[in-house]
């Protein structure tokens, strides 16, 4: 297996660490590392094979081996997510406060945002990919998209003038 650093990785690590919240900085790492572990899990279950893993600032990507049917694609896909928010949940209802438990919710639900670079969005493209209504489908999830940004710059547009 290939593992690629790149140089951003770096950078974001050590503006990460100018926090100097040992609390903060160690729940952040157990939530991303603990959505790649529930990816390479499910992706071990199918099957499949990881090939290469890369890590820049603007998150971790992984290749593997491609999967069997549309299936077992979306099952690796949304286990990250699942992972963390089953964390989540287990964690609030044992009792545990701090930035654990919010992270692990920001990561699961972030990452099931409808944008092709996230799991959400790799899911939305998986199911459309080969189908006769693939361009109709492509619309439909680029106005999910835009109804979704403009959904956010309300709820920010509230906060801010209340």
């Amino acid at each position: 297996m290939k593992i690629k650093v790149k140089f951003s990785f770096l950078l974001f690590n050590a503006l990460l660490f100018m926090f100097r919240d040992t609390g903060l900085i160690l729940a952040f790492y157990i939530a991303c590392i603990s959505h790649e572990i529930g990816h390479i899990t499910a992706l071990k279950i199918m099957g499949g094979e990881l090939k290469a893993i890369e890590l820049s600032g603007s998150g971790i990507k992984m290749y593997a081996s491609p999967s069997n049917s549309i299936k077992s694609g979306i099952f690796v896909l949304l286990s990250g997510p699942a992972v963390n928010l089953i964390l989540y949940a287990i964690l609030t209802i044992c009792g545990v406060k701090g930035f654990l438990p919010l992270f692990n919710l920001a990561e699961g639900l972030f990452n099931l945002l409808p944008y092709s670079m996230l799991d959400g969005g790799a899911v939305l493209n998986l199911i459309a990919e080969g189908s006769i209504y693939e361009n109709q489908l492509q619309l439909i999830y680029k106005s999910i998209k835009i109804i979704f940004i403009i959904v956010c710059v309300i709820i920010m547009l509230k906060i801010y003038i209340l």
